[in-house]
């Protein structure tokens, strides 16, 4: 994708959105660029090029358009015409299949361009599609958040609720993954309304989609119950066995978050007998690290390290940063559950401080609250405090209310218990 210069506030949107996430302008530019770089930028003394604002943009986890650029498809090599754009999007999604993300982006992107010119709507649809699924599937979460709503507001999709749909659920679930909350409950909850008529595994999808959204934000149980319950019905009509592993796997989860821990397991067991690793490896790895941590969750070990090593063995190789970071979250769990807490901490405080790891770490209150627990079982409660009030702000700036409350309230007994050991000192020997 390249962009081009809409107005003269590409430095100061910069700066804003910079200063919004916390991030220095050495830590801004990374490996790439100096400090003194983007200062030049944000003051507009230097200009940038099309490669350093995909690269800031990226950083930054917005779009080109955020930072005041105005996102323009790139020349294709070849000719503008339809069997060009069959060709590009035919070996676009071999790519896709080879697990090779950034081959298939890009002759997406060709495959887009020519279609457009040629004047070929559903063959530009289909190649936004294959371009949004190929940016989610490499992490790049701005980048099919964009794609995905330009599918949703396609003039394709504006003729079939069904298309609509889907492309929302892409949207919802790259809002999701990038700890961007209400924007995928939004964009979840209009997947549902539009596929009331759709066939029942596109129904299925946007259920999940709305499920783990509503799961992670913290909405009440009862509204949870009821998409579950509606979900277990649209399950009865979906004839894949791999499809239905997917919700089980999805029901599952929701079954430990609500308290009913014997009907997580039972679920989960099914998602591992009907989800095919031939098919989707990596969901199959996901699948069993979220297994894991759901046990660990409820305060059970058995078959957890087994899962993990599962999970870790290829995760490892094919996972984007926010595997690993909720795969380092879930082995820190166990070896806290084990009686390792100092084990534990080091691993967590290595996920932190990794540069690598930034991207899933700057927005994501999960590491700190975990590190509070080990800090309270290392019988270190200030500096638990300290870590429940981070993990309070980080979940406060996605909108999840319920566990920046809790984290809150944690700090605030941490800090009553404190003021009440000043006033009553244990007597001298």
């Amino acid at each position: 994708m390249t962009t081009s210069l809409t107005h003269d506030g590409f430095g100061a949107r910069l700066r804003a959105t910079r200063k919004r996430l916390g991030m220095s302008q050495a830590e801004l530019g990374g490996d790439r660029y100096t400090g003194s770089y983007i200062s030049h930028l944000e003051s507009g003394r230097r200009a940038a090029s099309h490669d350093v604002v995909e690269f800031l943009a990226l950083r930054l986890g917005v779009t080109a358009d955020e930072l005041g650029m105005e996102p323009s498809l790139p020349e294709p090599i070849d000719s503008f015409d339809d069997t060009h754009a069959l060709e590009h999007l035919l070996v676009a999604e071999r790519a896709w299949h080879d697990r090779d993300w950034a081959t298939a982006g890009e002759l997406a992107t060709r495959a887009a361009a020519s279609a457009l010119n040629a004047g070929q709507p559903e063959r530009h649809w289909q190649a936004l599609y294959v371009q949004a699924q190929a940016a989610l599937a490499e992490g790049e979460f701005a980048d099919a958040i964009h794609f995905a709503e330009r599918l949703a507001a396609h003039q394709v999709a504006a003729t079939s609720p069904t298309l609509r749909a889907q492309a929302l659920c892409l949207s919802a679930t790259a809002h999701r993954v990038g700890d961007e909350l209400p924007m995928a409950l939004v964009h979840a909850g209009q997947a549902v309304e539009l596929a009331r008529e759709a066939p029942p595994i596109v129904m299925a999808d946007a259920l999940m989609c709305l499920i783990s959204a509503a799961l992670e934000a913290g909405r009440p149980t009862a509204e949870t119950d009821r998409l579950c319950a509606w979900l277990e019905d649209v399950s009865l009509h979906v004839e894949s066995a791999h499809a239905r592993g997917v919700i089980y796997w999805t029901l599952g989860t929701a079954s430990f978050k609500s308290g009913n821990v014997a009907k997580g397991l039972e679920l989960h067991d099914l998602a591992m007998e009907l989800l095919n690793p031939r098919r989707d490896l990596r969901m199959w790895l996901r699948l069993n690290r979220s297994a894991a941590n759901c046990r660990l969750d409820a305060g059970i070990t058995d078959g957890v390290r087994e899962m993990l090593e599962v999970a870790r063995g290829g995760l490892s190789l094919i996972g984007s940063v926010f595997d690993m970071f909720e795969l380092r979250l879930a082995e820190a769990k166990l070896q806290l559950h084990e009686g390792r807490p100092e084990q534990a901490a080091e691993l967590v405080e290595a996920v932190l401080v990794d540069p690598a790891m930034r991207p899933a770490t700057i927005s994501n209150g999960q590491g700190q609250e975990l590190l509070a627990e080990i800090e309270l079982d290392l019988g270190r409660p200030a500096r638990a405090r300290a870590a429940f009030i981070r993990a309070a702000d980080l979940y406060g700036k996605q909108e999840q209310f319920r566990q920046a409350s809790q984290c809150w309230q944690r700090a605030a007994a941490l800090e009553d218990m404190s003021v009440h050991n000043m006033d009553n000192p244990s007597p001298s020997v």
